[in-house]
């Protein structure tokens, strides 16, 4: 097997376990904390900070605390400057560089300095374009836990500019900085010995665009509660019924093409498949939807929540989670439809889901649906089957347990990179 032994995880956020207005905190943390519980690995953690007055939180301690003491030696953390002036627009034009689209590259010398302190055999930068682009050129073995590819969301929010009446100027224009972007990021993405990212759609982009060693691993969640969202479903909220409709940053790039969808071609289907039926959709997320889109969520079916506390509760009492992303061109990889899974949520979602996650399977841990008809259908469906949505979400979360969960994505990843591993029974508890 592999000499691997000594391993840097570089994040610009610290790991906690903890709900925020993003999912990457929850994912590194469990990445860390299983790596660190391998007997034959030391684990390294290297904080990338933009000023040197930022001080972790006290959730931010909580986490740092519980890794330390499964032996996590922290690093001081990299702050990087601010960097140089950018070159002159004709310049950058004529003869781009890396640094005009990653200004952090400029302060690679004194990273990877930082870095070495630690004497890694492996860098391991989960969810980082500022990490990927700073250490491209660390000396040692290289894995990026990678998920979206850097020119993927700006490509689609011009054609959405585009679709909703902007230039064609400024798209034609955003085409071709998208284009250099392209150039610079898979330049530096080629450069990673290992490129595992968490759509299996998105590893096949990095392969056809050269990569040799590009290759789906799965994504993965906190599985924080076990079975006990079991009995909080029993008194799921069915009068009205309660449709989870997404969940996020409002005007980010995936929910604002989903929540568009949503708005405007699943829910007059809604209506019509649902009859006399009450119902609503929440909405939750902080920040406020695209202009393009607010308007189509002012209707009386729409709730929109903002940022709560207790998501997971809010989770457990909604009988269905509907989540029409992938039913763009913009089609990624999700987390939550994890966080779902988690606490045995039954999943309605657009068919090219599976694109990015191939073990949604319709049918057996969920419904996917092709046209907006057929999406509100699969909803009324399971409005009126209380066994079918308790069969798919009890799937759902056997699912999670089994493949999703720290322990064996952890696995995947050292057997991807030769690091021996304790074999582990399979963690799906009975959904009998």
């Amino acid at each position: 097997m592999s000499a691997l032994r000594r391993i840097l995880v570089v994040n610009p956020l610290w790991p906690h376990s903890a709900h925020s207005v993003r999912a990457a905190n929850v994912v590194v943390y469990e990445l860390v904390a299983e790596l660190a519980r391998q007997s034959d690995l030391k684990i390294g953690f290297l904080k990338l900070s933009a000023a040197a007055s930022e001080a972790p939180t006290e959730i931010e301690e909580k986490g740092k605390r519980e890794l330390a003491a499964l032996g996590v030696e922290f690093l001081p953390p990299f702050v990087y400057a601010s960097p140089p002036s950018l070159r002159p627009r004709l310049t950058r034009w004529l003869a781009p560089q890396e640094a005009d689209f990653y200004p952090e590259a400029r302060h690679r010398s004194a990273a990877n300095a930082a870095a070495m302190v630690f004497r890694p055999d492996m860098v391991f930068i989960p969810w980082s374009e500022r990490g990927t682009a700073l250490f491209a050129d660390l000396p040692v073995k290289k894995f990026a836990y990678y998920g979206n590819p850097d020119p993927k969301a700006g490509l689609a929010r011009a054609e959405f500019a585009r679709e909703h009446g902007g230039s064609f100027l400024a798209y034609a224009r955003e085409r071709i900085a998208l284009g250099r972007l392209e150039h610079a990021h898979l330049g530096i993405m080629r450069r990673f010995d290992y490129l595992g990212d968490v759509a299996a759609n998105d590893a096949a982009y990095y392969r056809d665009h050269g990569h040799p060693n590009a290759f789906y691993v799965r994504n993965l969640w906190i599985d924080r509660f076990g079975r006990h969202w079991l009995e909080p479903r029993q008194r799921e909220r069915t009068d009205p019924f309660v449709i989870v409709g997404n969940l996020g940053q409002l005007g980010a790039t995936a929910n604002t093409h989903g929540l568009e969808i949503l708005g405007r071609d699943v829910l007059p289907e809604l209506r019509h498949a649902m009859g006399s039926r009450r119902f609503e959709i929440h909405v939750f997320g902080a920040g406020t939807p695209h202009p393009a889109v607010a308007g189509l969520l002012r209707t009386s079916e729409f709730r929109l929540r903002g940022f709560v506390d207790d998501i997971d509760g809010e989770l457990m009492a909604a009988p269905v989670f509907l989540c029409l992303n992938n039913a763009s061109r913009f089609k990624v990889g999700h987390t939550r439809y994890l966080h779902a899974w988690s606490l045995g949520g039954c999943i309605v979602a657009h068919r090219d889901a599976a694109l990015s996650m191939p073990e949604m399977v319709s049918g057996e841990n969920c419904l996917l649906g092709d046209s907006a008809a057929e999406i509100a259908g699969m909803v009324a469906l399971v409005a009126r089957d209380a066994a079918l949505r308790k069969r798919l979400g009890e799937a759902g979360y056997a699912t999670f347990r089994e493949k999703f969960t720290a322990r064996p994505v952890v696995a995947q990843i050292l057997d991807r990179i030769g690091v021996a591993h304790a074999a582990h029974p399979v963690l799906a508890e009975s959904v009998a």
